[in-house]
């Protein structure tokens, strides 16, 4: 489905729930008639019979949403169950319908980190810590813990290599995420991820649209 139709149908569903039910569901607040979900470390609110969303986070205040990220926070909203944490990680590729998207987020998420932070742990460090990531204690030679939005933890783990093995980077989710987004909308969670930390990054790091172009497309 085209991104636009899926947005304008979105906005539909969500003008159809019930507010309050759907606010519990996905653990954040409803009042004044909009919701006030946080994704990541961004705050926003979202009209309900509208759909339209407002940023409140200060330091961003201006930024231009992409359409897959109205679509993923609106979709949120209309999805979530309210299901428990699972607490277990696993990748991409073990989502539900997950070969459909797979290779995009691979290209998106996955290779842009790889080349970014396969020789700077640090600069990973730092990115991570930018934005509210807690230190994990996996395997890998560095790992962040995320909560891209209230149902949906995420992990970015690095893994550097050596003169036989290329650094290699996962991203995982939480085995529940699908209990809140579709798989589709989950690919641009991690894309999203993926692309803020580079920007995070300190030096050259580049922007979602630096890298790639606009991941919404």
């Amino acid at each position: 489905m085209p991104i636009d139709v899926a947005l304008e149908k979105a906005v539909k569903d969500l003008a159809a729930i019930n507010p309050f039910v759907a606010a519990a569901k996905a653990g954040c607040d409803f009042r004044e008639g909009k919701f006030h979900l946080k994704f990541f470390n961004r705050l926003f609110r979202i009209d309900h019979s509208s759909g339209s969303i407002e940023e409140s986070t200060s330091d961003v205040q201006g930024t231009p949403l992409s359409r897959a990220l109205k679509l993923v926070l609106l979709h949120y909203l209309i999805n979530a169950s309210g299901a428990q944490v699972a607490g277990e990680w696993i990748t991409y590729r073990y989502l539900p319908g997950a070969n459909f998207f797979e290779a995009r987020f691979q290209s998106m998420g996955i290779l842009p980190l790889q080349r970014r932070f396969g020789h700077d742990i640090e600069g990973f460090r730092q990115a991570c810590q930018k934005l509210g990531g807690d230190a994990m204690s996996r395997t890998g030679d560095a790992s962040y813990r995320f909560l891209a939005l209230p149902g949906i933890p995420m992990a970015c783990i690095l893994n550097l290599g050596d003169e036989d093995i290329e650094s290699s980077v996962s991203l995982l989710f939480d085995a529940a995420s699908p209990n809140y987004l579709p798989t589709e909308d989950l690919s641009y969670a991690g894309s999203y991820l993926a692309f803020t930390l580079i920007k995070l990054a300190p030096g050259k790091g580049k922007s979602v649209e630096d890298e790639q172009g606009d991941p919404s497309c």
